[in-house]
């Protein structure tokens, strides 16, 4: 019965971490380097799917922030 219980508990300790989210840390390092948001999203993905969607999320939109400051630096140089 305690083996049962033991599997039990191990189930809850990891079903519990699979709906974490993604810390503040690794939030702000996705979202400003997005590649590493990507890689993190790919080591996370099967364990912690929640903290995995939150660094895809970050890293694009990381992306598309930085996108749109290049395309304004552009505009602003007047080249």
């Amino acid at each position: 019965m305690s083996e049962e219980n033991s599997n039990f508990d191990e189930f809850e300790k990891k079903n519990d971490k699979s709906q974490q989210d993604l810390s503040t840390g690794l939030k702000v390092l996705s979202f400003c380097i997005p590649l590493a948001g990507a890689i993190i999203y790919f080591v996370k993905k099967n364990d912690e799917p929640v903290a995995a969607k939150s660094a895809c999320n970050m890293a694009l939109i990381g992306f598309a922030v930085g996108i749109v400051v290049r395309i304004i630096q552009y505009a602003a140089a007047g080249v």
